[in-house]
């Protein structure tokens, strides 16, 4: 039962004399049979001592308490009123505390420290870091997307460069091909003396006409080409632009998750809203236990002006001005404390006397140790007790 509930001491069993135990009676004339005896009666005479100064302020202790219960139990009117408020209102505060605080924490008492440091800028922090993760993947986006212009640009230029090679060597061609027909025409114009002009001039016009057409292509793929570069160009300035915000976006970011020690917005989130969580449940806790302290008070103040002399061991247990059984157990529990410190009383109070005895009856066997046991005997006072006991 709470507080009152827990028994001073254990049964002890009788111990048997310290002259036994010594094993006097074989060898008294042992020097350190003899020392051992004094030894183990001054011991056991020094420990009944201290054990029965501990029952006697256990003893008046438990006394105080039983008066105490008296006190509480004649309590009536406003006093008792009062105090049977205050009790089941600290009564319903410890168990709304036990509700408390029943989820663990998910994040160490190091992040909780930074996040206290750090409370102020978070809730600005957090959306900040959402729109800059969002930019980075638009940012690279973009990236994408210039590269895929860039490579088509460049995939233009080439073409066209590819057409010119070719026209080129198709031109290099036709050349070789109109001389090459504009001799075998003047040959075949000079063994058979044959009319040459007209085949002569339709290959030349031939000739110029396809060098015209390939000429003209040319140009248009050259122009092509520039258009292409030029817009090749224009891409990767653009995407240079890009660059160096996506370094700059990347780099912020990288930054934050390094400063709040988190690998994604959504994390810090968590986080942060795990430190609000506990935040909440630590300041309903002290809310809790302040309320706690002024029904204490409150019990604490009324017990002391009706002269209860420990009305701090009755805040501990309020169930007690709520449950007359509890007042009952409490009272019983006293009771049987006060027995077991009697009976500790008893039974240090005989042992002392045995081991006095003892030596009382060494003394008196054996009169020629008196010098040894001078000491002993002036410490416990067992002189005057012996002289007492011859006396009478």
């Amino acid at each position: 039962m709470g507080f009152f509930s827990k028994l001073f001491g254990k049964k002890k069993k009788t111990a048997a004399p310290a002259g036994k135990r010594a094993g006097l009676g074989r060898d008294v004339k042992n020097p350190l049979v003899r020392q051992a005896f004094y030894t183990e009666c001054a011991e056991l005479i020094e420990e009944a001592l201290r054990q029965s100064e501990e029952a006697k302020n256990e003893y008046a202790l438990v006394t105080t308490y039983l008066a105490d219960v008296e006190k509480v139990t004649a309590l009536s009117g406003e006093s008792r009123a009062e105090i049977v408020s205050a009790a089941k209102q600290l009564v319903q505060l410890r168990e709304e505390k036990k509700t408390l605080n029943t989820v663990p924490p998910s994040i160490s008492e190091a992040q909780k420290g930074f996040f206290s440091l750090h409370e102020g800028e978070l809730p600005k922090t957090i959306p900040w870091l959402k729109g800059e993760e969002a930019r980075q993947i638009e940012i690279e986006e973009k990236l994408n997307f210039m590269a895929g212009e860039k490579a088509v640009f460049t995939m233009e230029y080439e073409e066209g460069r590819r057409k010119n090679e070719f026209l080129r060597r198709v031109c290099i061609g036709v050349f070789f091909g109109v001389f090459a027909f504009l001799a075998l025409f003047f040959y075949l114009g000079e063994k058979m003396q044959t009319d040459i002009r007209v085949p002569f001039l339709v290959t030349v016009i031939l000739g110029l006409s396809l060098s015209l057409l390939i000429l003209v292509i040319t140009r248009k793929n050259l122009y092509q080409m520039k258009v292409a570069e030029r817009n090749r160009m224009k891409a990767i300035e653009v995407e240079n632009k890009i660059k160096l915000k996506y370094v700059n976006c990347s780099w912020a970011i990288d930054y934050a998750y390094e400063k709040y020690h988190c690998q994604s917005a959504s994390q810090l989130e968590m986080m942060w809203k795990e430190y609000l969580r506990i935040k909440e449940e630590e300041e309903k806790t002290r809310q809790n236990e302040r309320r706690q302290e002024v029904y204490q008070n409150t019990i604490r103040s009324v017990l002391r002006a009706r002269g209860v002399k420990d009305p701090g061991i009755w805040v501990l247990q309020p169930q007690a001005f709520l449950d007359e059984k509890e007042m009952v157990e409490v009272r019983h529990s006293l009771n049987v404390r006060r027995n077991k410190l009697r009976e500790h009383l008893e039974y240090n109070a005989k042992q002392r006397e045995q081991n006095e005895n003892a030596v009382l009856e060494f003394i008196s066997k054996y009169p020629e140790y008196i010098e040894e046991t001078r000491g002993l005997l002036e410490r416990y006072h067992l002189l005057q007790r012996g002289r007492s006991e011859v006396d009478a």
